[in-house]
């Protein structure tokens, strides 16, 4: 599963590097629009008919405890929305154990706007894994299409160990590929020892919920949240890695599926070297985009042609990886680097004219082109203006991104030698992408927590129909991810939005066609059902 980066601005799926990835995380096989007449059941009390033989008996002090909703406070969000509330809920660490210690999920709650019409909670989560939702819907950063705004509570909520859900902690951080991959023996036992040191402080920082970072944990508290809030089935919106969260929602509870919306989805069916193969071909196709772009307008300042640009730049890491240029503070600027900023760069198009002077520079012999391209882009983002909260944020995020992924997740390489040859394997696959991103498995190699995930399709006898969304041109959850997925599913529909992009639905760029179509399945119970694309 490829790994959205993270946003500040109005709502975009949280994200971070793609370099950091892990994998584990159909009636028909039809690409939908938005129009058609299927349908699916909401949250009300009275469509309670679903029966599901796997879900475990809730203890009855976890399914009837009451949320004492208060006002969000500056510990959620700055600047929350009118009506926003907050409260806590509290589930089993340990859902074996469910008599053991507990963890408070903190939770959000903006009330329907039309009480007379309400369908029941939307519950929200925005991906990561490591980021959580309250704060996107006590602030108002997340607000669903006007329609479901309208008729549904939104719900936001922290996952275990994750923001404000009793953090795990990792007092050294945590090992997320060394800046320069390891090229000998010596060199990769040096990074598997720091790597293991990492972790096992996260271990021992962290206590039990550690070990219960897993998404099926996740899921269970997702039906703890929605019995709590009073809802027969459970309407939700999950982008990226909270299509994961969906997907084994459904698994373990198909009757208690309402209305789902899986938005930039994530392939349950490939493991972790699969999945990065997978990121590395993304960013391959998006350098081909990028260069394809230059010849289209004229810029032939790095070649005049698609395959010069491939290969000149091919070329150029070559070189860096035996003379590499100088920064301004004197670090080198190697293969590795440029891999890196590559990677930056071509997944956005915003970036491109101003990686295109970057690399010029480069070319040209300039070491500080690279940390002028990447100052203009933090200046872009705000990332330089980071509050002590989201700093905190950002720094749990980090460390929880390896406890889910790393429970979830089978196959990383577990030696020096293994990941040294996996990573010479990648580099074939890819000169410019494929050793950078092997290395990134790092964490999973040394993670002191076996997995307890595997690679397996998603299947859900008796769930009600679900709607998956992607853009056409998405390189952190691509969209053959949610192709994949919908053949899995018997009862899918797939909506595709055009353009390159990461969460379509209520996004920041907003399609009208897109969020008519989702609203009219979270409100109408209407699917879309013909071959057709949202366009740009």
């Amino acid at each position: 599963m490829s790994i959205p980066r993270r946003s500040r601005s109005k709502f975009k799926p949280k994200f971070r590097p793609k370099s950091l990835t892990a994998g584990v995380l159909a009636a028909t096989t039809l690409v939908v629009t938005a129009c058609g007449v299927s349908g699916a059941a909401a949250s009300r009390p009275d469509d309670a008919k679903g029966k599901n033989a796997s879900a475990p008996v809730l203890p009855a002090r976890f399914a009837q405890q009451k949320v004492q909703w208060t006002a969000c406070g500056a510990d959620v969000t700055p600047e929350a929305v009118p009506g926003a509330e907050c409260g806590w809920v509290k589930v089993p660490v340990d859902y074996a154990a469910p008599d053991g210690e507990t963890v408070k999920l903190r939770v959000s709650r903006v009330a329907a706007k039309d009480q007379g019409h309400r369908l029941g909670s939307l519950l929200f989560n925005p991906g990561g894994p490591g980021a959580g939702g309250a704060a996107d819907v006590a602030s108002g950063n997340w607000q669903a299409g006007g329609q479901a705004r309208a008729r549904y509570d939104l719900v936001g909520f922290d996952p275990r160990g994750i923001a404000g859900s009793g953090q795990i902690k990792c007092p050294d951080g945590v090992a997320q590929g060394p800046e320069d991959p390891p090229r000998t023996e010596a060199e990769a036992e040096e990074a598997f020892s720091d790597a293991t040191r990492r972790a096992q402080a996260c271990k021992k920082a962290s206590g039990a919920v550690l070990a219960h970072m897993d998404s099926v944990s996740v899921a269970r508290d997702l039906d703890v949240l929605r019995t709590v809030l009073g809802d027969a089935k459970l309407n939700y919106t999950g982008v990226s890695y909270g299509t994961f969260i969906g997907q084994q929602y459904m698994k373990l509870f198909p009757g208690r599926v309402g209305r789902m919306v899986l938005d930039g989805v994530v392939n349950p069916d490939a493991d972790l070297q699969q999945v990065t193969r997978l990121d590395v071909k993304t960013s391959d196709d998006a350098l081909r985009r990028y260069a394809q772009d230059l010849v289209a307008r004229g810029d032939d300042r790095l070649g005049a042609t698609t395959e010069e640009i491939l290969r000149r730049l091919t070329e150029f890491a070559k070189k860096l990886e035996q003379e590499p240029l100088r920064g301004a503070d004197g670090e080198e600027i190697n293969d590795a680097t440029l891999s890196m900023y590559l990677e930056m760069g071509v997944t956005a198009e915003e970036s491109w004219k101003e990686l295109t002077t970057a690399l010029v520079a480069a070319l040209g012999g300039d070491g500080t082109a690279f940390e002028r391209f990447e100052a203009g882009t933090a200046d872009e983002s705000g990332a330089e203006s980071l509050t002590p909260q989201e700093e905190q944020a950002e720094e749990n995020e980090s460390s929880s991104m390896p406890a889910v992924l790393c429970l979830d997740s089978p196959s990383a390489p577990k030696s020096p030698k293994e990941m040294l040859d996996t990573a010479d394997a990648f580099a074939k696959q890819s000169p410019l992408f494929g050793r950078y991103y092997a290395w990134q498995m790092i964490d999973c190699a040394t993670w002191p927590v076996a997995p307890t995930g595997g690679a397996d399709p998603v299947k859900a006898s008796g769930a009600a129909p679900v709607l998956l969304v992607s853009y056409t041109d998405d390189v952190n959850t691509p969209l053959e991810n949610a192709q994949a997925v919908h053949r899995q599913l018997g009862n899918s529909s797939l909506l595709v939005r055009k353009g390159q992009g990461h969460g379509a639905y209520a996004a920041e760029d907003a399609s009208t066609c897109t969020d008519r179509a989702v609203d009219r399945y979270l409100v109408g119970g209407k699917l879309p059902d013909k071959t057709a694309n949202c366009p740009r």
